[in-house]
């Protein structure tokens, strides 16, 4: 026994972060600055700035959302054939190109903007990703609390974004927010055109292009995609019912050619990891469907329905999501050593039992909002509620996000990582088209109204998310130990009363 734990130990002492994890992070936390101001004032820059109807604004918003997260799906791929550094590298400036077009107020510029922004992250996100992922062996200890560290980091760079660029925005307007969102893409392209000769991914696995191609002819082929992404991207933004049903369909066509490729795996245990991979994305909708209500539909009842003075400061409506990105840190920085010590004694759990209570957490977040808007229904709630709020939406993103991103290197057939990782990215984006038509039903008046006409409807919205989702969570609950034989992983041991 005495024996058994010196030889953990010396396992423990052995094991390593690689090298690459630190300026990947850095680049992605300074691109994820930019991202965060962006998404937490999307909505709010549309209807205050641009004086564009809510239903309009959330309409936008859920295309953005999906688009952010469903374009990585054909951007994933690109990346894995013609080269992860190049396709990072021109997804960093296109992102540039597309904030500071925000510098402009109009709405023709906003669209542009937006456009460019998602395509360049269609190429840049996938891409430092899955460069994460190819620095760990796919056994590897390390690669869930690595890709939680990173999360947890990458979202201090939200964070920083999201509560600056909210202040910045509220003090100075909102073109001084997008230029410095602008100031963080182009100090992350430097830093990563400085630090990209270091990437090294693991021994068997590689970053190259998986064409022959010359280097004049990789940059063409990622422009050309650029050129073509762009103003298909317009289009979809001035046409949101055809993006949703695009968007709907692209997603059973998905789920199917992952199926068909997954009985085409040469092995059992492979076809079974990909089906499970499979169906743990498709459970994820549910949660990124709740997620993406808190930047948008939850931004809008902060800025009407709360007192936004927390600690002596009265805080801009869009700041308030950095409360998700703060408690991301916090918690997980207890996670990842959580995670990694579970797994060196083999008693981690599995990632179908986090998902289920991933569901069930968050719809414990949305139903405590209207327990607390019914408490104080004639007068603004008081801003700690909403922060509680977050803290329960953060350790429900904890269980789903940074392991939905290591499930990808670890259940994906090698060389299939770009395209297995777009579908994890397409999985979120449908959970923003659906977060659209929750923020629309309540059909919300779009002129200041009393407190007893507007909080009875968030009170519905908030309380019905959150069963179902708690519903949902239970049921997966029932189908853990079918996903786990599923990845090859001992059964969960139901614990009993």
């Amino acid at each position: 026994m005495i024996a058994s734990h010196h030889k953990d130990d010396r396992m423990t002492q052995n094991l390593k972060h690689p090298k690459a994890l630190i300026p990947l992070t850095l680049c992605y936390a300074l691109f994820m600055a930019a991202f965060g101001g962006i998404l937490a004032s999307l909505t709010l820059y549309q209807t205050n700035q641009l004086h564009m109807s809510n239903d309009l604004a959330f309409g936008v918003f859920s295309a953005a959302m999906a688009l952010l997260w469903i374009l990585p799906l054909p951007g994933g791929y690109l990346a894995g054939k013609l080269g992860y550094i190049h396709a990072s590298r021109v997804g960093l400036i296109v992102c540039a190109l597309g904030m500071a077009c925000f510098c402009i107020n109009s709405i023709s510029a906003m669209y542009l903007g937006l456009a460019l922004f998602v395509v360049g992250n269609a190429l840049a996100t996938p891409a430092l990703w899955c460069m994460v992922d190819h620095c760990y062996a796919k056994d590897s200890p390390l690669r869930e609390a690595g890709f939680t560290l990173f999360y947890l980091f990458f979202n201090l760079g939200a964070v920083i974004g999201i509560f600056g660029g909210g202040a910045v925005a509220d003090a100075h307007g909102f073109a001084l927010e997008f230029g410095l969102d602008t100031v963080c893409l182009v100090l992350a392209l430097l830093l990563f055109q400085f630090s990209s000769h270091h990437i090294t991914p693991h021994t068997g696995r590689s970053i190259a292009p998986q064409v022959s191609w010359s280097r004049k002819k990789l940059y063409a082929a990622l422009t050309g995609s650029v050129t073509i992404g762009t103003p298909m991207s317009m289009l979809l933004f001035q046409n949101l019912t055809l993006n949703n049903i695009l968007i709907i369909a692209l997603t059973i066509i998905m789920v199917a050619i992952l199926l068909r490729i997954a009985f085409q795996q040469p092995s059992k245990i492979a076809r079974n990891r990909l089906i499970a991979f499979t169906a743990l994305a498709v459970i994820s909708i549910a949660f990124w469907t709740l997620y993406s209500l808190e930047p948008s539909f939850l931004s809008v009842f902060i800025s009407t329905n709360v007192d936004t003075h927390f600690l002596g400061m009265n805080i801009p409506a869009a700041s308030f999501f950095a409360f998700d990105g703060v408690f991301v840190i916090l918690i997980g920085l207890v996670l990842s050593r959580l995670w990694f010590y579970l797994s060196i004694k083999g008693k981690n759990p599995s990632l179908s039992l986090k998902f289920a209570g991933s569901l069930m957490i968050i719809g414990i977040g949305f139903a405590f909002l209207a327990w607390m808007i019914a408490l104080h229904n004639n007068v603004l709630m008081p801003a700690r509620y909403v922060v509680i709020a977050y803290a329960i939406f953060s350790t429900a993103e904890l269980l789903v996000s940074p392991l939905g991103i290591s499930m990808v290197g670890s259940l994906a057939p090698e060389g299939q990582e770009g395209l297995m990782m777009g579908f994890w990215q397409l999985a979120t984006g449908i959970g923003g088209v659906l977060s659209g038509y929750i923020a629309m039903a309540p059909n919300l008046p779009q002129n200041a109204v009393a407190l007893t006409i507007s909080n009875p409807l968030y009170f519905k919205t908030f309380l019905w998310v959150g069963l179902v989702s708690i519903g949902l969570g239970l049921l997966v609950l029932l189908c853990v130990n079918k996903l786990k034989r599923l990845m090859s992983e001992p059964p969960y041991a139901v614990p009993q009363v």
